[in-house]
């Protein structure tokens, strides 16, 4: 794996990123650079690029702002997170073998690196479509995630593989401990379901990470757990 150095000049750039999460993004445009980039972020009046590295869909890997200068790129997650964003736009094209395996290269090279085992498309930590409906957000996410699985969770999800019977909705007020293994279930594949963790209440995290999943699964985006939901999710 290369990676180029795009050399581009920032504006008071701020420094103190504590990287814990991966978060990816396509830029919404066919076409485009590192240069591009870097120039529509600075006609925002930000420092400049506020992704932390761009891949082209040739598969070059071209740096952004340093790792640890904080990003621009994902509200409310900039200073502890690594924006990775795609060349491409992924809602109306698909991403082809070369940028997808610099993705796979890059992305367990800077697991390691900063201890990271978290990875989230931009849409499930903001109001936004991106990185696209087309994004191979699911296998990015086995393909990195699949052996960084928490070792405590893994009975609870076992124990009721099954699916139970009735449809689980949004009710954030509900304990129902049917919830609570499929929140963890989605922890480990890498869905987010809120700062409470797997607490068996379904709320508005974990409707998002539900509508996310099954955006990502071409199930229907209902954000109701139902027997197709349920059982993918337990095969994941």
């Amino acid at each position: 794996m290369y990676i180029i150095n795009s050399n581009l000049k920032f504006r008071g750039l701020t420094y103190g990123n504590n990287a814990k999460m991966i978060i990816l993004h396509h830029a919404e445009a066919f076409n485009c650079t590192i240069d591009d980039i870097h120039s529509w972020h600075l006609n925002n009046g930000w420092s400049g690029c506020g992704y932390h590295y761009f891949i082209k869909k040739d598969g070059s890997i071209y740096k952004g702002r340093p790792d640890n200068a904080i990003g621009a790129h994902c509200l409310s997650y900039n200073s502890v997170s690594i924006g990775i964003c795609m060349e491409g736009k992924f809602n109306v094209e698909g991403m082809g073998a070369a940028q997808y395996n610099s993705l796979k290269d890059l992305t367990p090279y800077l697991q390691n690196k900063y201890n990271i085992n978290k990875i989230y498309g931009h849409r499930e930590l903001n109001e936004t479509d991106c990185p696209g409906k087309s994004f191979p957000l699911h296998r990015i996410k086995k393909e990195c995630l699949g052996g960084n699985s928490p070792v405590g969770s893994s009975n609870s999800s076992k124990e009721s593989k099954r699916y139970p019977g009735y449809l689980l909705k949004y009710n954030p007020n509900k304990f129902d401990s049917n919830v609570k293994v499929i929140q963890s279930k989605l922890q480990n594949i890498g869905y987010s379901v809120g700062r409470c963790g797997a607490d068996g209440y379904f709320g508005d995290a974990t409707l998002l990470a539900v509508r996310c999943f099954q955006r990502d699964c071409n199930l229907m985006i209902d954000g109701i757990i139902g027997g197709d939901t349920w059982n993918r999710i337990m095969i994941e």
